[in-house]
């Protein structure tokens, strides 16, 4: 199966819209081994930074990188504008380009969309893939969260969507991942969805996925609050002009320190730019 993906700051992410990646789910599900699937955004691509071993595992473990904010959205667009080559003019092209396309942003997102398909939060994307599972007559099991925050999800979900098999759940208490393991391996889930947040999520699928049964596992960070309504969602127009962001922060100050991841990557993005570092989009044939 044909994969196309766009680097940003060493971070692969995928080009695809919520069809294309359930189409994907769908093909991973035929295979003999299990599949990682993940959601980067800007903090995810922050924290691989420094992370190694995280970023190993969304290039080289995870065969589909769901871009989770506009921000990534917006580093792959302002990435391949055009800039010209005379000296100077170049750099000075280049952070008007910069302010602008982020002063943009929120008043004409659909600009944003290449190379990068879609923005597929996870948030969207676990009611995309029940109603799927549904159809398909697919079992899902939820990991993650606080306690009693997986069943309630679960119960959401199932209340929702008429047929949707959620065969059990568990909570994020990672002390306990040879229990969590054991009912995975019990329920016959098809696809496991693991709320532990980044980077403890990817790495616990790296290392466990093999040994739940699962053929699919996906990292869905907080999904599993917004369903429950323990936090609740940005409206709508907030979430498709790239604002979530500030909702969030609004209703929990405490997320300042990690909302700086940002600012950062903006002024990264800018700096990769400027140095002219070659970004692509490439086809990989086969995953």
């Amino acid at each position: 199966m044909k994969r196309n993906t766009f680097e940003i700051l060493g971070v692969k992410l995928d080009s695809l819209d919520s069809n294309e990646a359930l189409a994907r789910i769908d093909y991973f599900l035929t295979k003999k081994t299990s599949s990682i699937v993940t959601t980067p955004n800007t903090e995810f691509i922050i924290k691989a930074q420094n992370d190694a071993v995280f970023r190993d595992i969304i290039n080289k473990k995870s065969l589909m990188n769901l871009p989770d904010s506009y921000g990534t959205l917006w580093a792959a667009r302002f990435l391949t504008l055009w800039s010209p080559k005379i000296p100077i003019l170049r750099e000075i092209y280049i952070c008007l380009s910069w302010f602008f396309s982020l002063l943009l942003l929120p008043i004409i997102p659909r600009a944003y969309h290449f190379p990068i398909k879609e923005k597929i939060s996870g948030s969207d994307f676990i009611w995309d893939l029940s109603r799927h599972a549904a159809e398909k007559n697919l079992r899902l099991f939820l990991f993650g969260g606080a306690p009693t925050i997986a069943e309630q999800t679960a119960l959401r979900l199932q209340t929702d969507i008429y047929g949707l098999r959620v065969s059990g759940n568990f909570e994020g208490d990672i002390s306990r991942s040879n229990e969590a393991i054991e009912a995975i391996k019990r329920s016959k889930a098809d696809i496991l969805l693991v709320c532990l947040g980044a980077p403890r999520q990817e790495k616990w699928l790296a290392e466990n996925l093999s040994k739940t049964g699962c053929k699919v596992g996906i990292g869905l960070g907080g999904t599993f609050d917004f369903v429950a309504k323990i936090i609740p969602r940005a409206p709508f127009w907030m979430q498709k002009s790239g604002l979530e962001w500030l909702y969030r922060l609004i209703i929990e100050p405490k997320r300042l320190i990690r909302q700086m991841a940002l600012p950062k990557m903006a002024v990264m993005i800018l700096w990769t730019k400027l140095c002219a570092k070659n970004v692509f989009l490439k086809e990989e044939m086969q995953i």
